[in-house]
């Protein structure tokens, strides 16, 4: 949530609400972070946009009815708007954005989970949807101040010195207000939940709920995995609209970014609820409100550069370099990075704000991923493809050797890119090989997991600071340096003791996977297979068996034969059938009479032989 210095206003003890009063003197601008990082104001307090002020609105008994029958309007003004404009692309998303922003609430969030499609939407749709998380309008102050009494059981005076009424930021779920903690003097901002936006984005997951239905009973979209992104939209909405996740998620990452020489505010635990938040304040200046001047105003911007000892290229290398060790080191990572959520401090340091949205990967995911970048920096594509195929949950039974190719191809076109000068930054970003890969897959209709499409949220909204504070970069030298620092980090120190920890424990958990899972299956495979062995071998000797009874009665005859032809045995007594096998065989030689016994032998003997093994048991005692 937004930062920016705005005037104070005196809370009375003795008064039933707030009151204005002078502006805050010298004496309680009491920062937690040093004051050697704090960089001096890029525009005056004159200048600061003003949060409009809007009241709450109530929720119609038809909104759902509204919004089905808003969406089918706009579907129309789509396809007309394909047949007879040139510019059809950006009008759809400006008309797109305009709807959601209507709407509000659930709607902004649903905008900007879309605009992380980049494998469906047009470049204009997605760049328009990303807006949406930049302007919003605050609510009148005593909504705020009565929610704030209500979750701190108790009046403003008593936990604060000083109160700001007029909000100074504002979002689609809260406003931020900025504040003196009485006891300690400390300067610190008051994030507070909209009145009524619970049951206002429970109504408007409802409605999107049937929305998916309709699609899913009429078949349209299976591959978009519909069901997936509400269950992820659900889950945002958990998350952000309790603030005690927002708490717990400052704490976790203010210790983990540490390490990277960036900045996070420090919650205040006894004074955050599930509507209200309670945080340090950072007197640093926004990387929007610095966009914003260095668009309008380059000079004045780079004087402010140079009087803060901020050095543009350096503080985009830091951030790039602290999302890589977010994702690939500490898996806990920033997901929202959009300039509104950088805040940029002297000599280079940053600090990241509003934790709503943080994201952590499961370990196979991440190692999947973290092998695919490094393929990728190695150049080695059709790696980098493999790994790619192997983050999504389902791949293509036919054309799997096309998509792999086309994978390929669009990776050397990328890092191509990278090397080239004055062309625009999207077209070299790390997000621009996302989203060429990512419409690879959409056209053959592989899915990429949500996991995967948060890690990508990241890269995209890192963008929107990154283009101005190094337009020329080369990801392909920044993946080299994070690579080798990243191995310089894991052989000093406690990196290294580290390092040999995490690969003994995984070693370790291996052997415990392959005790408590694969060898319990192993063992019952391994029985099962010797019951099947054990049924063959009796069957096998069953019909061995057979064969010796039969090949034995067939000697004894072939010698009966034998010694009645050539040696005239007397063999009175036979049955008709004997005497007439006997008569055939009158015609065969001596020698030929030999051979067929000796056959008939070799092979009764090799029968005997084989029922012997097939009879013997399995182990010896």
């Amino acid at each position: 949530m937004p930062h920016q210095a705005v005037v104070f206003r005196r809370v009375h003890s003795g008064s039933s609400g707030t009151e204005t009063d002078d502006r805050l003197g010298s004496d309680f601008r009491h920062f937690a972070i040093d004051d050697d990082l704090v960089p001096t104001p890029l525009r005056a307090e004159r200048d600061r946009r003003k949060v409009k002020i809007v009241a709450a609105r109530k929720r119609g008994g038809w909104r759902g009815l509204a919004v089905f029958l808003a969406l089918i309007a706009y579907l129309i003004r789509y396809r007309i708007n394909l047949w007879i404009h040139k510019d059809a692309d950006e009008r759809n998303a400006r008309e797109l954005r305009a709807l959601f922003e209507h709407f509000g609430g659930l709607w902004v969030k649903l905008g900007q989970l879309l605009s992380l499609r980049t494998d469906m939407f047009s470049d204009a749709m997605c760049r328009e949807l990303s807006r949406l998380q930049f302007e919003a309008v605050g609510f009148p102050a005593e909504h705020a101040v009565a929610e704030i009494e209500k979750e701190l059981r108790g009046r403003l005076a008593h936990h604060f010195s000083h109160f700001d009424p007029e909000p100074f930021a504002a979002a689609s779920i809260a406003q931020v207000h900025r504040a003196v903690l009485r006891q300690t003097g400390e300067v610190v901002i008051v994030k507070v939940r909209r009145p009524g936006i619970v049951p206002s984005f429970e109504g408007d997951l409802r409605v999107f709920k049937r929305i998916v239905d309709v699609l899913h009973w009429f078949r349209l979209g299976r591959h978009m995995r519909m069901q997936d992104a509400l269950w992820e939209l659900e889950t945002m909405m958990r998350e952000e609209l309790d603030y005690r996740y927002e708490a717990a998620n400052l704490d976790r990452m203010r210790k983990s970014l540490k390490r990277h020489g960036v900045h996070v505010p420090r919650p205040f635990f006894h004074l955050s609820t599930a509507s209200v938040i309670v945080m340090e304040f950072v007197p640093g200046v926004l990387m929007s409100e610095y966009i914003e001047v260095a668009s309008a105003d380059p000079e004045r911007a780079e004087a402010w550069c140079l009087q803060n000892g901020i050095r543009p290229k350096k503080v985009a290398q830091r951030l790039f370099i602290s999302a890589l060790r977010q994702l690939l080191e500490d898996n806990l990572f920033h997901a929202d990075l959009h300039p509104g959520n950088i805040m940029l401090l002297r000599d280079n340091r940053v600090a990241l704000i509003d934790m709503g949205t943080i994201g952590t990967m499961e370990r196979e995911f991440l190692d999947l991923y973290l092998m695919s970048l490094r393929a990728l920096a190695k150049k080695d594509f059709s790696r980098a493809a493999d790994y790619l195929l192997r983050l999504c949950p389902d791949l293509p039974t036919l054309k799997l050797t096309a998509l792999r190719r086309d994978l390929i191809r669009s990776y050397r076109n990328w890092e191509a890119r990278t090397h080239l000068r004055n062309i625009p930054y999207h077209e070299k970003a790390l997000s621009s090989a996302g989203s060429d890969s990512g419409r690879i897959l959409y056209k053959y209709r592989v899915q990429p997991s949500w996991t995967f499409m948060r890690i990508s949220r990241t890269w995209a909204t890192l963008d929107a600071s990154m283009q101005f504070l190094i337009p020329n970069a080369n990801y392909m030298r920044l993946f080299d340096r994070y690579f080798e620092n990243a191995r310089s980090r894991a052989l000093r120190g406690r990196g290294l003791r580290h390092t040999l920890e995490v690969t003994v424990g995984r070693m370790t958990e291996a052997v415990q996977e392959y005790d408590l899972l694969l060898r319990p299956l192993l063992r019952n495979e391994t029985l099962s297979l010797t019951g099947s062995v054990s049924k063959l071998a009796s069957m096998g000797a069953v019909i061995l068996r057979g064969l010796i009874y039969a090949f034995g009665f067939g000697l004894l005859f072939a010698l009966f034969a034998h010694f009645q032809n050539h040696h005239e045995f007397d063999l009175d007594g036979l049955g008709e059938e004997s005497n007439a096998i006997l008569d055939f065989m009158e015609h065969i030689t001596y020698g030929e009479s030999v051979v067929y016994i000796c056959i008939i032998a070799w092979v009764l003997i090799i029968c005997r032989r084989l029922l012997r093994l097939a009879e013997q048991p399995d182990y010896k005692n």
